[in-house]
């Protein structure tokens, strides 16, 4: 059950670092060159751990120590929840408009970036998944933890404002063209909806503790 109560400042401000790692790795990659098998690996991962462990002795506090880990926890489950979502609508509207755009090319494309293996092998395509809910997971973490009441129609914001920094940076590293129907409809509904599940489930959650 979450205890009820205000996070400080810097106490969201370091979670929404953590829960960003996944993220910053691949802008890193996209915007500065660097290899997702090195910023993964020795930044990313490092970096949650290192500031998950600052979260926790930052107060000696109980209460405040479980309120903190209560809404990263309700992050991440409903930010998973959420692209199982994500991941299930894209594929029916490739299905119904009959699109040639593969919905799943990122997640193919960050398992050979990080491994250094081909797409199709197994190495390849467990990391690329891995670090897909990853990355679904965190922004869950990021929007609890700004707006821990949640609901749908915030939610639904969010989701936008991730559609928004994925058109601004998914274009050169998936080599498609915003013009391209397959990947601008599956991209906005997908994020609508992943952002409608997370803000409803977490609404949802709040009424039941």
């Amino acid at each position: 059950m979450m205890q009820r109560g205000a996070l400080k400042p810097l106490e969201i401000a370091l979670a929404i670092m953590m829960a960003a790692t996944s993220g910053a790795a691949l802008l890193g990659h996209i915007y500065l060159g660097m290899s997702m098998s090195y910023t993964v690996t020795f930044l990313a991962l490092p970096v949650s751990l290192l500031l998950a462990g600052a979260a926790l002795m930052l107060r000696r506090s109980y209460h405040r120590l479980h309120l903190l880990s209560s809404r990263v926890t309700t992050g991440a489950l409903w930010g998973l929840a959420a692209t199982l979502a994500y991941d299930a609508v894209r594929p029916v509207l490739v299905a119904v408009f009959q699109f040639s755009y593969d919905p799943f090319r990122a997640v193919h494309i960050f398992g050979q970036l990080i491994t250094g293996q081909p797409v199709t092998s197994v190495q390849a395509q467990a990391a690329g998944w891995l670090y897909h809910f990853w990355n679904g997971a965190g922004f869950g973490v990021m929007y609890v933890l700004v707006r821990s009441q949640g609901g749908a129609a915030t939610g639904f914001a969010w989701g936008m404002a991730l559609q928004f920094m994925m058109l601004l940076a998914y274009p050169s590293f998936l080599q498609v063209r915003l013009d391209n129907p397959g990947f601008l409809v599956t991209s906005m509904v997908g994020h609508g909806t992943w952002g409608v599940v997370l803000g409803a489930g977490v609404a949802r959650w709040r009424q039941d503790v």
